[in-house]
């Protein structure tokens, strides 16, 4: 890449704008904003913690201003005037239904935005929120009234329901007059203004309304998942390269992925497709923002200087530096219960001999631990294989890429039609060349040790991680078709077939969810296509007190 001789000083001038991080945060301080929360201490300041959540990655969806007055949709039970529904899109209780933590405003979050909204300005001035790493990956255990909030962990987003949401709420406020006026009035639009502004609206509504489609699928993710995988090939392979035809559905959901262990090991994703070591921090993040609500200008091309897009460089090295520094939640005591010691002496033994072989242990405080996944065929694990085979089996048209290099500068030409992950890498790669500077300074200033990985071109298993935290990350399995710890020690016959997700209640007897419904939750049915609750069998032969002691073990992870 050009410009190296500036690495030094980039990442010089980037460590010095991001700051001391100040003191942890102790257990049991109050969520600044969080409407009586609590932290756990998991490494990260109240200051790291505020800028994690609403940092922007490039992602914009609609403008700020728009949001902070767009009113819910009537759904046809209205007056013609909107006079049923002049609730807020962003009002809390939509918020917290669709999965989102409300917050109230804070230093990084003007706007009193729900942990993950995003915001930043585009080169005309104009603020655009998007959504984050923390949208998805920032979790709430609930008990008995009492709300623990988990940095880098198990989030409850209902994906569909919120776009869905959003462009009924965006049509509605074009179609109805009384809503659109109310809208205009807010925003302070003259009259000779509103006629753009409502042309502006119905255009921004159909652009998210066209991702909404493309991504359509059979089965609802519901709360809590995401095919990553599916809607960034989608974005790339259709949207971005302009061909319909390479449209393939997202069907292979998976849950959202704890962070505070991912950048220490060697290769990530469910799959284990994406080797950690080098510049791999920085295409993961590249994809991330393009999937989410991103863009690229494939027309746009000059010799190798890559593709304009609307990633945000300034901030991805330090994402990646702030979720290197955090931490696993430990069990709080004082709110779930103090843990037998007895238990978890034996149940370390029998982790010893059950587990430990896939999941290594990982010390928290180790600041820079190098950990090693245990990647698993997918035939001896027997988990759902949807997710993996879509990945292996996704190949598309190549169109304007074809006939360029994968890595844009480096690698072999591409085909006619090519692997889809190929595509992506292309794209990631041609976003990061058009800032040269700036992706050195992300791939090497956010660089951390860990245990290098070749990139395996036929990733057919799924990824065995540490399972530090493993207390608050329910559901389990990768598609989170097990509600709880104790029924995943369960054969996979005798597993619940149905239960309900999106309440954040927790049951600190079976390590999960709840069984009961609770508010804004949803059923899980584990017979549907990519639910499958089959495989991972480790451990289902163990008597009842050896599951009862490594379920006391697994608790102090």
């Amino acid at each position: 890449m050009r410009n190296l001789h500036l690495l030094a000083l980039a990442s010089a001038a980037f460590l010095a704008a991001c700051g001391p991080p100040g003191k942890p945060i102790a257990d049991g301080t109050a969520v600044a904003g969080g409407e009586g929360a609590i932290n756990l201490e998991q490494g990260w300041s109240s200051q790291v913690q505020d800028r994690a959540w609403f940092t922007s990655f490039g992602s914009r969806l609609v403008p700020s201003a728009w949001l902070k007055v767009l009113e819910l949709a009537d759904n046809g039970h209205g007056d013609g005037q909107g006079s049923k529904s002049r609730t807020r899109f962003m009002a809390d209780a939509n918020m917290d239904a669709l999965g989102f933590l409300p917050q109230s405003a804070t230093v990084n979050n003007p706007n009193g935005f729900p942990v993950g909204f995003t915001h930043e300005a585009d080169a005309q001035g104009r603020d655009w929120t998007g959504l984050g790493c923390a949208a998805c990956h920032t979790g709430e255990v609930r008990y008995q009234g009492h709300r623990i909030r988990i940095d880098g962990g198990q989030g409850t987003l209902d994906f569909d329901a919120f776009e869905a949401a959003l462009i009924d709420s965006l049509n509605a406020t074009v179609a109805d007059g009384g809503k659109f006026e109310r809208f205009a009035n807010a925003l302070g639009a003259t009259g000779e203004q509103r006629q753009g502004l409502r042309k502006e609206v119905g255009a921004v509504a159909a652009k998210i309304a066209a991702r909404h489609r493309m991504n359509q699928v059979d089965v609802p993710y519901g709360h809590g998942r995401l095919d990553a995988f599916g809607q960034i090939f989608n974005a790339v392979a259709v949207e971005f390269l302009g061909i319909p035809g390479n449209r393939r559905a997202p069907d292979a959901p998976v849950s959202f992925p704890v962070l505070w262990d991912a950048p220490h090991l060697d290769v990530v994703q469910w799959n284990g497709s994406a080797p950690n070591s080098g510049p791999g921090p920085l295409l993961q993040n590249l994809t991330t923002a393009l999937a989410v609500y991103g863009s690229l200008d494939i027309s746009q091309r000059d010799g190798l200087d890559g593709y304009p897009s609307s990633v945000d460089f300034s901030h991805l090295a330090q994402i990646e530096d702030d979720l290197y520094a955090l931490q696993a939640p430990q069990w709080p005591t004082s709110i779930l219960g103090a843990l037998d010691s007895g238990r978890v002496t034996h149940g370390a033994q029998v982790y010893a001999q059950q587990c430990i072989s896939c999941h290594q242990l990982s010390d928290r405080n180790d600041a820079k631990r190098e950990l090693k996944a245990v990647l698993t065929p997918l035939a001896d694990v027997g988990t759902d294989p949807r997710m993996v085979r879509n990945f292996l089996d996704s190949t598309s048209s190549s169109g304007a890429f074809e006939g360029r290099k994968e890595g844009v500068v480096l690698g072999a030409p591409l085909g006619a039609r090519a692997q889809t992950s190929d595509l992506v890498v292309h794209a990631a790669v041609g976003a990061a060349l058009r800032h040269p500077l700036a992706a050195v300074r992300d791939a090497v200033g956010s660089y951390h040790g860990v245990i290098k990985a070749a990139i395996d071109s036929h990733p057919d298993y799924y990824k065995a991680r540490p399972l530090s935290g493993i207390w608050s990350s329910a559901p389990y399995l990768h598609n989170g078709s097990v509600p709880t710890l104790a029924e995943l020690l369960k054969p996979a016959a005798d597993r619940v077939s149905r239960f309900y997700v999106g309440s954040r209640e927790f049951d600190p007897l079976a390590v999960g969810l709840a069984a009961s419904a609770g508010e804004h939750a949803s059923v899980f049915d584990t017979t549907l296509p990519g639910n499958s609750n089959a495989g991972h069998a480790y451990g289902t032969a163990l008597g009842e007190t050896d599951k009862r002691d490594l379920l006391e073990y697994l608790k102090s992870l």
